[in-house]
């Protein structure tokens, strides 16, 4: 039996792919014009690792996975369609009364934004409900101004979505073809049930910019569970754009934090590097952060989100020079056509070129040799776009791309140390993606880290924290009742049986069903695991979790348990009275039950690397290759290392290149490097 996670990035689409204790990894380009073709190009890739034909690998694939980053690079590099946004009249410049002017105006103008008359009540009541003409004129108007994508997002539509609802109802009935199939409507309270109104529309307006990225991945054949960037995965039809922003680099902290405990490590930096962006973090002492209210782009959002931090800083940023001044990224290559080395007609000079030329690429050993680099190209795109320009050898201006993006994304990780406290020097980098072990001394070192550790399966890094997350819903039902009123208990378990009904229903969906188990509130029925795929696939029990989020005069609180049983497993009254009691005395009528979250998951496969005996041994370096290590510096020749031959105990020091089919780790001049007993490529300062 297998499992199989794939990570679609902006350049290259990596497999991670299990079957027992044994691991196989793959990578190829991804194909922007059809994201299916690179998607089933991996998994074929994946069926080959195995040796095994794709039909059969994916009859006996038991768990799917899909991550993206393909959100991320859509809000970094701005290419997500027109959006219009529907609002409650007079609101349409709250929007942009926050602060939040210059972020929010990239993807929405003032134009965009149309106020409808409408109103709900603060207690929820429907006071003025749109009307039709109106909205249809707000409509059309949107689009005759370009947009392709419709958000709606009213005042209070947390508390009471008639009116959203009344919108999508207009419209559909009187544009039913036009509407529904080219320009789709996105409710705000269908993406985010979040009490606040302007985290609300932010996180609708960006849903619908990301939309159309997640969309064209919908028509694949095979069962497949998308990966939300909250931790946790479901299948497409229960997954909306932005649960998807950063999943990719998101699950990938996921498999940083199951590693950093296998490794006994407390204070952990990540840098992703990738071929669009580079998204780094930190984890300190336990799971991966999750931000309730994520900042993205600079706008405040109401989904969680693992907490990364995103720049466009990749091996396909492209270098040019403004106003005589060299500048690396936000924009990339991509894929199509990529790097100038790749030779698939790119015309602007990247990273991955500049690299190729100061000696840290083997033309002819890229992507394992299946894929050869254009070394001619790239020099004569670099000299033609920066070093006639500036006036110097092309070698010094590749040293200096380099250098410029090594600082960037130093600068991205020393900030995060910085807000965090505590020396970076107690903190210890997993560099991966592709180019992470490649520039991960480089970033360490002006960061002020001293150890730095690359994964053997470290450029398919997000497919492989894919494979540590489990299947998980979130359900939220907004509640608005006095925590002090006798009816609140009754509220509260209402809820919480309607959530509880939405969850099996959705676990029946994932290929989980109802069942008799042992245990909780006696022998209530609960989900148990169906076979899929006709393979009796029975990982373990549907847990769940309830949280009450509570509006206190000092703000919102939240207090969680795990719940067994049809009824939750707990007796209600008992827990609203003890949240009663924790609160003084002649505050306790006014706080205000906002909410019920309800979290539902099953844990599914997941791979770890096991631990081989070490031999402390210095291996010899298969051959030696000139390069330049620093901007100003001649060149360094430089011992070259085989990952494959290297045995856990392998010590060597630096300056030095260790080569594998799918990335490259720099020793550093002034470094240590050495295998330890999982395969990972430890390397320190001194």
């Amino acid at each position: 039996m297998y499992t199989a996670d794939v990570d679609i990035g902006g350049t290259f689409t990596d497999g991670f792919f299990t079957s027992g204790g044994e691991a196989r990894r793959s990578k190829v380009l991804t194909t922007p014009h059809d994201l299916t073709e690179c998607f089933l190009n991996c998994l074929k890739e994946g069926a080959a690792s195995f040796g095994v034909p794709a039909r059969e690998f994916l009859r006996q694939t038991l768990v799917v996975r899909l991550s993206t980053t393909l959100g991320t690079n859509t809000l970094i590099q701005r290419r997500g369609p027109k959006v219009g946004l529907l609002v409650t009249q007079s609101h349409e410049r709250d929007l942009y009364g926050l602060g939040e002017a210059a972020v929010l105006r990239l993807f929405l103008p003032p134009e965009m934004v149309l106020g409808v008359r409408e109103e709900v009540d603060a207690q929820g009541e429907s006071v003025l409900a749109p009307e039709p003409a109106e909205v249809l004129a707000a409509v059309r108007q949107l689009v005759n101004l370009g947009a392709r994508m419709i958000a709606v997002s009213f005042a209070r539509s947390w508390r009471n979505p008639e009116h959203e609802r009344a919108v999508r109802a207009i419209v559909r009935e009187r544009y039913p073809e036009h509407y529904l199939r080219s320009i789709p409507l996105q409710l705000g309270h269908e993406v985010s049930p979040s009490a606040d109104d302007h985290a609300r529309a932010n996180t609708v307006v960006l849903n619908a910019y990301l939309h159309r990225e997640l969309a064209r991945e919908q028509g694949l054949a095979h069962p497949l569970l998308v990966v939300h960037a909250g931790g946790g995965c479901a299948r497409v039809a229960k997954t909306v754009a932005v649960q998807t922003l950063s999943s990719g680099p998101a699950v990938a902290i996921s498999g940083a934090a199951a590693l950093a405990h296998q490794l006994g490590l407390q204070r952990v930096a990540t840098a992703d590097m990738g071929g669009t962006s580079l998204d780094v973090a930190l984890l300190d002492g336990g799971a991966p952060p999750v931000a309730r209210a994520p900042r993205v782009a600079g706008l405040e959002l109401a989904v969680p989100m693992i907490e990364t931090e995103s720049v466009g800083a990749g091996g396909g940023s492209i270098a040019r020079v403004v106003n005589g001044q060299l500048q690396v990224g936000p924009q990339s290559a991509g894929s199509a056509p990529g790097p100038a080395c790749y030779d698939k007609g790119g015309m602007e000079p990247t990273v991955t070129d500049a690299n190729l030329l100061l000696g840290f690429l083997d033309a002819e050993r890229f992507l394992g040799g299946r894929m050869r680099l254009n070394r001619k190209r790239a020099e004569a795109v670099l000299a033609r776009r920066l070093a006639r320009p500036l006036g110097l050898p092309v070698q010094t201006v590749a040293a200096r791309v380099r250098a410029r993006i090594n600082a960037t994304m130093a600068a991205e990780l020393a900030a995060r140390l910085r807000a965090h406290g505590g020396d970076p020097a107690e903190f210890t980098l997993f560099a991966f993606g592709g180019g992470g072990p490649l520039h991960g001394c480089a970033i360490a070192e002006l960061a002020g880290l001293r150890r730095v550790v690359g994964f053997p399966f470290g450029s398919v890094f997000s497919a492989f924290g894919s494979s540590t997350v489990d299947v998980r819903h979130q359900y939220w039902r907004n509640l608005v009742v006095p925590l002090a009123s006798a009816s609140a208990a009754d509220r509260v378990a209402a809820a919480l049986a309607d959530l509880r009904r939405q969850a099996a229903l959705d676990m029946r969906g994932e290929g989980f069903a109802p069942g008799q188990v042992s245990g909780g509130t006696g022998g209530s029925p609960v989900p148990t695991p169906l076979d899929i795929h006709g393979e009796g696939f029975a990982p373990g029990q549907v847990q769940y979790g309830l949280e009450l989020v509570l509006q206190t005069s000092q703000g919102e609180r939240r207090r969680s348990w795990p719940a067994e049983g049809a009824d939750g497993g707990v007796d209600l009254q008992a827990v609203l009275a003890r949240l009663r009691l924790e609160l003084p005395a002649d505050a306790a009528e006014t706080v205000e039950l906002r909410a019920l979250v309800l979290d539902a998951h099953v844990a599914i496969p997941h791979w770890l690397p096991t631990a081989a005996p070490t031999h402390p041994y210095r291996p010899k370096p298969r051959e030696t290759r000139p390069v330049r290590w620093a901007t100003e510096d001649d060149t360094l020749d430089t011992p070259l290392f085989d990952l494959a031959a290297l045995e856990p105990g392998a010590e060597l020091a630096g300056p030095a290149i260790v080569e594998a089919p799918d990335t490259s780790y720099a020793v550093a001049p002034g470094w240590q490097a050495r295998v330890d007993a999982w395969g990972n490529v430890v390397m320190e300062r001194g």
